[in-house]
């Protein structure tokens, strides 16, 4: 069991949030292959997009290990959802050193909570549909597949929700 603390960051651990999804966005990168931009994950533009109530960041112990983003729309990849309240899951990322510890779904658990909380009826995502990997992890962690669509006329991007009871 993981000793897992989510919370919206303060002021000062906003550079840590961010430091967090750079870590991930260059990992990935050195893979290969491109997930967020620096421009993407820079505080400028994430708060920008954000309201800081939705920024999330996970620590195990003491120790800052992942963030999250969970907002009450997602105008771009959801756009014609069906009005289900929903809450949507954005940019979760873990640190390196806690890949393969369960931290992911942990935090996917801990959002379901939160959406159940706020009496969704469904948690959601996308991600990229092109990645094999991280589609199953998804599915593994209980989300089903709902649909993809081709986002700016280039992204193959693949949509998940986990319907939640009494939402």
């Amino acid at each position: 069991m993981i000793d897992l603390e989510v919370k919206n960051p303060a002021d000062e651990e906003l550079e840590l949030f961010v430091s967090i999804l750079r870590e991930g966005a260059e990992w990935i990168r050195a893979r290969g292959q491109e997930m967020w931009s620096e421009r993407q994950v820079s505080l400028t533009a994430l708060l920008a997009s954000c309201r800081r109530e939705e920024l999330y960041l996970g620590s195990v112990g003491k120790e800052p290990a992942a963030v999250m983003i969970l907002q009450e729309q997602d105008q771009l990849a959801w756009a014609d959802a069906d009005g289900c309240p929903s809450l949507y899951l954005h940019k979760l990322c873990v640190r390196r050193p806690y890949a393969g510890t369960g931290l992911s779904v942990e935090m996917i658990r801990w959002a379901i909570r939160e959406a159940v909380r706020r009496d969704k009826a469904f948690l959601r995502l996308d991600c990229a549909a092109d990645r094999p990997q991280l589609c199953r992890f998804y599915e593994y962690a209980g989300f089903r597949k709902a649909g993809e669509r081709l986002l700016f006329g280039r992204y193959p991007t693949a949509l998940y929700e986990y319907a939640l009871q009494g939402g």
